[in-house]
């Protein structure tokens, strides 16, 4: 088992691409190829169901993580569209930290008996499924990235 991980850790150190900037952008990144994307969504798949094994989380607080992962769609997407030409500005600073701020207000408001390492990582992968599962065309690489000049 150890070798595996060290193995996926070599791989993935070989993509810097994926992990080099913005919470979850390699799944927007148009450079990253299908294969990785599933690949890493797998990855959180395995972690979070892994984790609910352990201590489920009750479904309104599933239901509550994963629209946190809709509001960063939607963050983004306005981002992209309505505040990209000022990347230093208020609203884009707004639409940075909503998501933010939601996800540690239902990681604390879930948190139990002082366990927070638990709930907090399920939310978080609950999370990154929403993501990933509501945003099938930046799978297909057909978005435009922050990064690249139009």
């Amino acid at each position: 088992m150890a070798v595996f991980a060290t193995r996926f850790l070599l791989k993935c150190s070989q993509f810097p691409s994926i992990f080099q900037k913005n919470m979850l952008e390699f799944w927007f990144n148009p450079k990253v190829s299908i294969f990785h994307k599933l690949l890493i969504f797998v990855v959180i798949a395995i972690a979070t169901a892994v984790l609910y094994w352990m201590e489920p989380l009750k479904p309104d607080a599933i239901l509550m993580f994963m629209g946190t992962g809709i509001v960063f769609l939607i963050c983004r997407y306005c981002k992209i569209h309505f505040a990209a030409k000022n990347p230093t500005g208020l609203f884009y600073r707004l639409l940075v930290w909503i998501p933010i701020a939601l996800l540690l207000a239902l990681i604390f408001m879930h948190m139990q008996d002082g366990e927070i390492l638990i709930p907090g990582a399920q939310g978080i992968g609950f999370m990154a499924l929403a993501i990933c599962l509501f945003s099938p065309l930046s799978l297909l690489n057909k978005n435009d990235s922050l990064d690249e000049p139009k």
